[in-house]
């Protein structure tokens, strides 16, 4: 695990008790909000804030979805770490074909850096995204929804797209109701595939991850653009990066093996519309993506004991073969 603890770095390490006892395991610690009136600390200005993102994370994933569907690639700058994270350092920037310096020209040379300086006694893991506040030296927020829907709305008045609204007031329930299955059965719901302990672990995360799937598979056969309409919404966004990694990572690494995305016709249209959106295939890197799964912790065979799934796959051909 990689994590700090009172503001030291101990890299690749067991969960000490010190961890346990402050509760610290969880999604993002940072929850700052930027408001497009001014109404909190961190009021919407270009150039002002920026991510720090890894292209193979899904998470991270999310918010440079958002940024490219909102115009936002002038108005919030980015720096790209390295997807090889499973370091002494964890995740590292630095100009390589596959990462970028602290663009922000704070001298950060780790992403566990950007934490102490936002908090010189932070306890926690050290995750992609981050919004940084270049101002104050804050971390705005590190929980990639929140910072979806920042982007989404956040930035309107000073230069965003304002005819692209993926959060609409009147499908916010929809959105949220849907966005919460597909994190708790796809996004995580791989992961928990992946990190069976057991047999009967990996049968129960293999018959939630796919029932999912086979219930969204129904659900777009009616021939909808997007999940919830014409057009494209947070919803779209949230299953899009796992989807997009699902061909290429879960299916033959996490032992996601009852079906490919490609099996799917419906999702697999899905899929293709939304990476068509403007600026949307800039933000797919399978170069990080196959380099960060295949060459860290998921690449190591941790997972003896557990046979996977056989693949639905129907051999017959209809017809004469000659």
């Amino acid at each position: 695990m990689k994590l700090m603890i009172d503001g030291v770095w101990r890299g690749d390490i067991a969960p000490p008790p010190e961890l346990a006892a402050k509760q610290m395991i969880h999604d993002g610690s940072f929850r700052h909000k930027i408001t497009n009136g001014g109404s909190s600390a961190f009021p919407a200005e270009p150039g002002r804030y920026h991510l720090f993102v890894s292209y193979a994370c899904p998470f991270a994933h999310r918010t440079l979805v958002v940024r490219a569907l909102k115009g936002l690639n002038d108005i919030v700058p980015v720096s790209i770490l390295h997807p090889v994270w499973d370091t002494p350092h964890g995740w590292a920037f630095g100009e390589t074909p596959l990462s970028t310096p602290d663009r922000a020209v704070n001298s950060f040379r780790f992403l566990h850096e950007v934490y102490r300086a936002a908090n010189p006694a932070y306890t926690g893991k050290i995750i992609v995204p981050v919004l940084w506040d270049e101002r104050s030296r804050q971390i705005v927020n590190n929980e990639s929804i929140e910072i979806a829907r920042m982007l989404n709305e956040a930035f309107d008045a000073v230069g965003a797209d304002q005819t692209v609204d993926l959060y609409p007031l009147a499908l916010r329930s929809e959105i949220d109701a849907l966005g919460g299955r597909i994190a708790k059965s796809l996004s995580r719901g791989v992961y928990a595939v992946g990190q069976a302990k057991d047999q009967i672990e990996y049968d129960a995360a293999m018959n939630e991850l796919f029932s999912f799937l086979d219930e969204i598979e129904t659900l777009v056969a009616d021939g909808r653009t997007f999940l919830l309409g014409d057009q494209p919404t947070l919803a779209d966004v949230l299953i899009f990066t796992p989807l997009v990694r699902f061909d290429g990572v879960y299916n033959p690494l996490f032992r996601a093996s009852r079906k490919r995305l490609v099996d799917y016709r419906g999702l697999t249209r899905l899929t293709k519309r939304i990476y068509d959106l403007l600026g949307v295939a800039d933000t797919v890197r399978f170069d990080h993506i196959l380099t960060h799964y295949y060459d860290g912790d998921w690449g190591v065979a941790s997972r003896r004991g557990i046979t996977p799934e056989a693949p639905m796959i129907d051999f017959r051909i209809a017809g004469n073969c000659g």
